[in-house]
């Protein structure tokens, strides 16, 4: 039985092992914290641990709803809230755990220190163990879970080093009462910069967010008509729709929602060529005055102030947050095996190229195909399933039982090159933007060569009208790919079911588009007689 060195036990580590498991592989676990669910597991910053993995804060609940953010056979309790605190996605991490027995394949504190890839092709994973002693072990397979999430990456202003006030990254903030009355910057407008410019705009004597393009991105709710989480909008029909009229429907969900975007920081792209970011009050604070919106900086000033390119200036800042993202980092590992080596490197700007990630589907470097990548990706979704099919595709090529075998190492840079072209067509030049993928179509991607391809002829003819319906227009459910495939999983059709049971996306899109199309068959079939 071939040895699986999987390394963090996030969700993505968890999956992984689920899956070594169901594939007969026999995985080891590294974990160097003490406990499961890699940066959904809150810690707090003390003397003790002043850099924890956690980067999340006290009050975050995540901006996907429980339904698309599931593992593939594991739905999320019915009964729990729509969208998660953070502690309950720990404890729905918990519950897998628990489901599938994976605890006793893992070594907690235990933070890995080298991976080496062997004469022999197989890797020797350098380790800590619990008495911080050094270890050794090989195995012939290996599968990084750690994520993109763990460093952090800052902005370059001139005269951060003299600014007198308080600079953190957003990855150290954790509640909003360390800044009661203070007068806050927060620099990058993605998901955590509003989320933590709109807590503070409760507590701080004035908040301002900062814009580095000078523009905000297209800004969605949570909730849509009362009721509709806005992810479930984003249904398998969506997938054959233009770009224009999908974009065209974020518009008018932005619009009708959130509220117009004020001109002089009116997003400047369409929304498919941006992610975007889930922050329904954001719009609220701004219309109060207690979030004011400024362009990027272009200098800080040793006198607590700062000066931005359109020439105005803010004094007696206290406290600048840096919601600036992070580098995509593995120091246990040589760097060019994820980035594919210098002279890749050099085609790309700057910033590009420091997240740049040259691996075959996000997950394998085209040269070493028994080291896999997994969560690595910045999925217009959820992470977990997607990591879950990452995981599933993974074990099934170690195993042999793709329907197609990989390409080769000179056909996967290929796919890698045209991949990199329509990011950077679709997506301005960021490192942000490195590792971009719709989530339908990346899992479909996947699903194809695992046979477990969501196919709708299939579903009509095994599981009729009704769950056909639920999978083309209903809500983006990752139980679609248990349907079908080697492991298909019994509780899927009913786990969809649930999930879509008195869904307003079904009644707006799905119902509708049916009549009309039956109108439209019933005119043809009348006129042909």
């Amino acid at each position: 039985m071939s040895r699986v060195a999987i390394i963090g036990a996030g969700p993505s580590g968890l999956t992984s092992i689920k899956q070594c498991i169901d594939d007969n592989l026999e995985p080891v676990c590294f974990e160097a914290s003490e406990h499961t669910g890699g940066l959904w597991r809150y810690t707090e910053i003390d003397d003790k641990n002043e850099d924890p993995h956690s980067s999340i804060y006290k009050s975050i609940i995540i901006i996907t709803s429980k339904d698309v953010m599931a593992f593939t056979d594991f739905p999320v309790p019915y009964d729990w809230p729509t969208f998660l605190h953070n502690s309950k996605v720990a404890e729905y991490f918990d519950l897998y755990t628990e489901k599938f027995n994976l605890g006793p394949y893992i070594r907690f504190k235990s933070p890995v220190q080298r991976l080496s890839i062997q004469p022999d092709k197989r890797w020797k994973v350098t380790y800590l163990n619990p008495n911080n002693e050094e270890c050794e072990e090989i195995f012939e397979h290996v599968m990084v879970c750690t994520g993109h999430h763990r460093y952090p990456r800052l902005p370059k202003y001139n005269g951060m080093d003299k600014f007198a006030g308080k600079q953190l990254h957003s990855h150290f903030y954790r509640r909003p009462k360390d800044y009661d009355n203070k007068r806050v910057v927060v620099v990058g407008c993605g998901n955590s910069g509003m989320d933590i410019a709109v807590e503070l705009s409760g507590i701080a004597s004035q908040v301002y967010l900062c814009t580095r393009k000078g523009t905000l991105p297209w800004i969605l709710p949570r909730r849509i008509f009362g009721s509709l989480p806005s992810d479930h909008m984003a249904t398998r029909f969506n997938i054959y729709l233009p770009t224009f009229m999908r974009d065209l429907i974020v518009k008018t969900i932005a619009y009708f929602t959130v509220g117009p975007h004020p001109t002089e920081f009116a997003p400047k792209t369409s929304p498919s060529a941006s992610h975007p970011t889930i922050k329904t009050e954001f719009m609220e604070r701004v219309s109060t005055g207690t979030v004011i919106i400024k362009p990027n900086i272009a200098e800080l000033k040793d006198d607590n102030s700062i000066v931005f390119v359109d020439g105005s200036v803010i004094s007696d800042i206290d406290v600048i947050i840096y919601a600036t993202g992070y580098d995509i980092k593995f120091p246990f590992l040589d760097k060019e095996i994820v980035s594919g080596g210098e002279k890749i490197e050099q085609q790309f700007e700057e910033e590009y190229r420091e997240n740049l990630v040259w691996l075959y589907k996000y997950i394998f470097p085209p040269k070493l195909t028994n080291i896999a990548f997994i969560g690595l990706v910045q999925a217009i979704g959820a992470i977990m399933p997607v990591s879950d099919l990452q995981a599933q595709y993974v074990t099934s090529l170690w195993t042999g039982n793709l329907s197609s075998k990989l390409p080769t190492q000179s056909e996967m840079e290929v796919d890698i090159i045209r991949n990199q072209e329509t990011l950077r067509k679709r997506y301005y030049h960021a490192a942000r933007h490195t590792i971009e993928a719709d989530m339908v179509p990346y899992m479909d991607d996947l699903a194809k060569d695992m046979g477990c391809l969501p196919d709708l002829s299939k579903v009509l003819l095994k599981y009729g009208p009704t769950l056909w319906l639920q999978v083309l227009f209903g809500l983006p459910s990752p139980m679609h790919y248990r349907l079908f495939g080697r492991q298909a999983w019994g509780g899927a059709a009913e786990a969809i079911r649930k999930q879509n049971k008195g869904s307003p996306t079904m009644i707006m899109c799905g119902y509708p588009v049916v009549i009309i199309f039956g109108i439209l068959l019933g005119l043809v079939l009348i006129k042909l007689l």
